[in-house]
């Protein structure tokens, strides 16, 4: 079977990559041998982090080509399609990559969400319309969507979402906002990365910052996103990261490591780039021996395997929270949308949820910490006894992949 895969990236956000490695690992379980094209904004970045021994290659899809190559030939290709004409004209290296692949499966995370701005919205619709103007099979996975009270998202979604194969809920919340459309193809599902394996081991130079530390830590995972919004209402997002470490280090007495979950090497801080706030947040701290910076472009799994590692964890990425529950890490979210507390739903642990607010009341986050620490065995416990559900519900993602190749 031929996958084609649009919305994620290899390198900068490992959230994405999770969804990325974890479909190029698992789809062949379901459907037998794969090839994969990773259409990706990042072709460069992404071509040395394909996995080692995956049937994949990277295509490179920018948002420019998106707009103004790609889809204005998908258009023709509809064109043609209507008076049943043949596609072989069709060379643009994603619609000929879509047209040769039997099923196009969007990773995007969250996507058609009010409060996003027109341009990622538009973006959004470009992107997911793309394949379906060529007229393959398409798969939304688990993603969070919605509210669509935005006139302009709301009438993108009902052109798009409709005319998918599958649209995978990620959420009660996601649900709702589905439903609110009438849409028929909706099918509950966890996150595609509840199915991705943990590294063996950490890069070496990772694995002496932690050792160094000589005891159990807390993983803290700051977000450039989180830093934006809460910036926005005049505040300053690293030094409550600072204030919150060493809040953190004098009421447990555990070593803190600071990591990025998304990151591009050489680049300015954005979206996609929390290596630069991550430094900043460790600069101020570089006082304290207890605290290490890693700074280092780590796949999804080996970053799965820090944060399985520590006691605990306080983040602001929400794969970084799946990791988390899938190691049966208690973790403490500071996010901001609905997207992470319909997920701790699941496991009984929307108390630790918060928004970025809770930042400048940091003995907020702080004590949900302890809570984590003190009830780290039942919390722990509770997560395990969930777990197998959630599992099973990711596994359907697969099954949606396979089922709309098929047809």
């Amino acid at each position: 079977m031929r996958v084609a895969m649009v919305g994620a990236a290899l390198s900068a956000n490992k959230g994405a990559a999770a969804m990325l490695e974890t479909v190029i690992a698992r789809q062949p379980e379901v459907s037998g041998p794969c090839t994969f094209d990773i259409l990706t904004t990042y072709p460069a970045a992404d071509a040395p982090l394909v996995p080692a021994g995956a049937d994949a290659r990277v295509v490179g899809l920018q948002p420019l080509r998106l707009a103004l190559v790609e889809f204005p030939v998908a258009l023709l290709a509809l064109v043609a399609r209507t008076v049943r004409l043949p596609l072989g004209w069709v060379r643009t290296r994603a619609c000929r990559s879509i047209l040769d692949s039997d099923v196009v499966v969007d990773v995007a995370g969250i996507s058609f969400a009010d409060g996003r701005g027109i341009p990622i919205t538009v973006y959004n619709a470009l992107m997911t319309g793309l394949p379906l103007l060529l007229g393959v099979p398409t798969v939304k996975a688990a993603q969070a969507l919605g509210p669509f009270r935005n006139p302009v998202n709301r009438l993108l979604a009902r052109l798009v979402l409709p005319r998918l194969a599958a649209v995978c809920a990620r959420g009660a919340r996601t649900r709702e906002h589905l439903d609110s459309l009438g849409l028929r193809n909706v099918t509950d599902v966890a996150d595609l990365a509840f199915s991705l394996d943990e590294a063996a081991s950490l890069p070496p130079a990772v694995q002496a910052s932690v050792d160094s530390l000589g005891g159990p830590y807390v993983v803290v995972m700051p977000s450039s996103v989180v830093r934006r919004l809460y910036e926005s209402k005049g505040n300053d997002y690293v030094s409550a990261v600072e204030t919150l470490v060493r809040d953190l280090r004098s009421s447990t007495g555990l070593t803190v490591v600071i990591a990025p979950h998304s990151y591009r090497v050489g680049q300015p801080e954005g979206r996609m780039n929390d290596g630069p706030v991550c430094r900043e947040a460790g600069e101020r701290l570089s006082d304290d021996p207890g605290v290490v910076t890693v700074d280092a472009d780590m796949t999804a799994g080996e970053l799965r395997r820090l944060v399985s590692g520590s006691r605990t964890m306080v983040t602001s990425r929400f794969h970084a929270m799946i990791s988390g529950l899938s190691t049966c890490t208690p973790t403490v979210v500071v996010g901001w949308s609905h997207k992470y507390r319909e997920v701790l739903d699941d496991f009984g642990l929307v108390r630790f949820g918060m928004d970025a607010d809770a930042l400048s009341t940091p003995d907020v986050v702080v004590g949900a910490v302890a809570e984590c620490l003190a009830d780290h065995d039942a919390i722990a416990a509770g997560i395990s006894a969930a777990l197998p559900a959630v599992k099973e519900r990711s596994a359907l993602n697969f099954t949606l992949i396979d089922g709309a190749a098929r047809k």
